[in-house]
């Protein structure tokens, strides 16, 4: 249940696992060289100020180096290897300081053998740590990292469009008119949305929903879904009082059940730079598993170019969560309003962790996400609910994709 081309370097055909293992084997010969070149004249990896001061090294090479010789995981190493020019500093600075000439031929001989396996996988090192970060191997805390960022940069100049983050959080309560069933609410929106070009016009919102076999869920629109009044003027589900007063007015479009909320042209950067949020409730929806439908999840579609993600869930402590996890879905036709359509094909290597919110009831702001805490206080009020009874999860991601839907699910009860 769903509550809301690089291009080729080389002919030579790589596999996965060749490239893999030839770069670890690699980069962990070049370690052990350079552990060993700095035992040779009692340096220490873990100082690399005393290093840089006792031989004559730049304090910033010196502090790759130490990255490159305490990091765990070899692949890990890759992002603060130093560039030819700055080893063959730190090699000269340290053969002065009477490194053995064997040991020093060591680091020279491990360096040339990596240079090797960046050639034949890749062609050049920027490509190598593109295919490793591709495949979730880069090191970096989360995987894509370095791609994501990459993208969230040109596609921002593409589009003419960003937001700094994007929001989303769904609220779950058991039914208070239908046993087994439970009462949700939907809040999202965008702090720090701006162009970057006045013609720029965008799809802010969409309101879609599915089943886990694809099927639609519709939304109805009447007083009781709202979680405000609309002002005048104002299409339904915005929480104008939340948004930023220079937001301008939006335009609604609907077809086959899906309401696009399109945002017109208008000033560019920080003068024309506003957030907005949205909300709605979803009454008297089914608790347990059942054909087709075994999970719940609140899912977030990314549709712009966004710096933050917060992805929460906030849940009534009766009611279970077992089996979270999160799972991200890319959308290569770009289209992701039925995420049946792709998901178990599309999923992509970024694995980031669901956190506990502190407290009863959660504390849930951000600092990306302007007067987050009013607007969940709101939610409360709205549905008569006490705010104690209530815990939440949360995940958070840099830089998410474009074009994917990142989804916080769990197993519904038998």
């Amino acid at each position: 249940m769903d509550f809301a081309q690089a291009p080729a370097m080389s002919i030579i055909q790589t596999q996965p696992d060749l490239l893999v293992e030839d770069c670890r084997r690699a980069l962990q010969e070049v370690r052990r060289s350079l552990i060993e070149l700095y035992a040779a004249v009692g340096a220490d990896p873990n100082a690399p100020q005393e290093v840089s001061r006792k031989f004559g090294i730049h304090r910033n090479l010196t502090w790759k180096m130490s990255r490159v010789l305490s990091a765990g995981d070899p692949f890990a190493t890759l992002q603060h290897l130093p560039g030819d020019s700055g080893l063959e500093i730190a090699i000269e600075a340290f053969r002065k300081a009477g490194a053995p000439i064997a040991t020093v031929q060591g680091v020279i001989q491990a360096l040339r053998a990596f240079d090797e396996v960046v050639t034949l996988h890749a062609g050049e090192r920027a490509h190598l740590e593109l295919m490793l970060d591709s495949a979730g191997l880069l090191g970096t805390s989360s995987a894509l990292e370095r791609s994501r960022e990459l993208a969230y940069e040109g596609l921002s100049g593409l589009w003419g469009v960003q937001a700094k983050a994007k929001l989303t959080t769904g609220f779950v309560a058991p039914s208070t008119t239908k046993p087994g069933h439970v009462d949700c609410v939907l809040v999202g929106g965008y702090g720090g949305f701006r162009r970057l070009r006045n013609q720029a016009t965008w799809t802010l919102f969409r309101f879609s929903g599915y089943n886990d076999d694809g099927t639609p869920r519709g939304y109805t629109h009447d007083s009781k879904t709202e979680l405000e009044p609309p002002e005048p003027g104002q299409p339904p589900r915005i929480l104008r009082r939340f948004c930023s007063q220079n937001m301008p007015n939006l335009s609604v479009s609907t077809h086959e059940g899906i309401a696009d909320y399109v945002l017109p042209s208008g000033p560019v950067g920080n003068l024309g730079a506003f957030d907005c949020y949205f909300g709605h409730i979803i009454p008297n929806l089914p608790y347990a598993k059942r054909p087709g439908d075994e999970r719940a999840a609140f899912a977030s579609a990314i549709t712009l170019p966004t710096e933050n993600l917060v992805l929460d869930a906030i849940v009534h402590k009766t009611l279970a969560m077992p089996g979270l996890e999160v799972v991200t879905f890319g959308y290569p036709n770009g289209s992701p309003e039925n995420p049946h359509s792709q998901k178990h094909r599309c999923v992509l290597p970024i694995v980031e962790p669901v956190v506990e919110l502190a407290g009863y009831p959660p504390a849930v702001a951000h600092v990306t996400v302007p007067r987050y805490h009013e607007v969940v206080v709101s939610v409360y009020e709205r549905m008569g609910w006490k705010a104690s009874d209530f815990r939440g999860v949360r995940v958070t991601m840099k830089h998410p994709p474009m074009s994917s839907l990142v989804e916080l699910r769990w197993q519904l009860p038998g």
